[in-house]
């Protein structure tokens, strides 16, 4: 068996867009490649926050959770994105140079960082996709502050609390995040900013319509890389994710895998499959040899948290 393990998506990834490439190694279910990016770090710090907290998100946690991830230079200093790093660097009163000059241009703000950490938000509220969906928009105003970042996160928070249902099923989490999408949209245009954009709910839709007319999951997976991408505007990653869950047929290693391969932003699109198939279908979509793994490249305990976060789930 092939083995590849990689201390740091956040590294890989951004070697992936330096280089401009589209396609991964043909990553396939059992080759042991897992990885953290920018994003996966301040997910589980803000998931740790929130219990902190009881299990509530207000304002507050979603600072504390950055300024806590931001502590951490090993994973802040390197890995941090361009609207987050931003963000934090502001609520810091560190005055700097933007990495990424277009990012000056509100249009250009729309990334995806919003929806690559919100998955463990929605665990604290399985089955309540409103609730779900207003604990994204409360995390993600502090970095994501404009209604395209905030469709996407609340597209994968809902589509992550309805697979936490008993019933729930993989044509019903489409729906759930396509309801999150449209919600998230409706939110973000009232309390953040209005880009220039096209719709994440749309484009969700046309993923999950190319999935399903491609022949092969490799098929698949080189239609949406060319229709709808998966670089760093939540309009590109989000929509992937979603169509890439489909084209799998919902099984958690496929999924996560073509996440991978679909190149480009591949830590951002793998980690919200895991977040979305990981509600679906729980740990029977993975062994304990991958959980142990995880946790011991990334220095975690999500056992731990898991415990945790069930206790303060409402």
């Amino acid at each position: 068996m092939k083995t590849e393990r990689l201390p740091h998506a956040g590294n890989h990834s951004e070697r992936k867009r330096q280089a401009g490439s589209r396609r991964q190694p043909n990553v396939k279910p059992g080759d042991l490649v897992f990885f953290t990016g920018t994003y996966d770090s301040l997910a589980y710090f803000t998931a740790q926050t929130i219990c902190d907290n009881n299990g509530l998100v207000d304002d507050q946690v979603a600072i504390n959770s950055l300024l806590r991830w931001a502590a951490c230079d090993a994973y802040f200093g390197k890995y941090a994105g361009p609207s987050t790093k931003a963000a934090v660097n502001k609520l810091l009163g560190v005055e700097t140079t933007p990495t990424y000059p277009f990012l000056a241009y509100d249009c250009s703000k729309a990334t995806n960082g919003s929806a690559m950490k919100i998955g463990p938000v929605a665990l604290f509220s399985p089955g309540k996709l409103d609730e779900a969906i207003s604990n994204a928009v409360t995390i993600c105003l502090p970095t994501h502050a404009n209604n395209l970042s905030i469709a996407g996160a609340c597209a994968v928070a809902a589509a992550v609390s309805y697979a936490l249902m008993p019933d729930a099923n993989l044509y019903g989490l489409v729906q759930a995040g396509l309801y999150g999408a449209r919600k998230g949209n409706e939110i973000g245009s009232e309390k953040g900013i209005v880009l220039a954009g096209p719709s994440v709910e749309k484009r969700i839709q046309l993923a999950v319509e190319l999935a399903l007319r491609s022949d092969s999951l490799d098929a698949a997976i080189n239609e949406i890389a060319d229709y709808i991408g998966s670089g760093l505007m939540v309009y590109e990653a989000v929509p992937a994710a979603f169509g890439l869950a489909v084209a799998a047929k919902g099984n958690t290693m496929d999924a996560i895998c073509a996440g991978v391969n679909v190149g480009y932003d591949t830590d951002t699109t793998a980690t919200m499959i895991g977040a979305m198939m990981g509600a679906l279908n729980g740990m029977n979509g993975l062994s304990e040899n991958d959980l142990t793994l995880i946790d011991a490249v990334n220095h975690f305990d999500m056992r731990g948290l898991a415990t945790r976060i069930h206790e303060c789930a409402r």
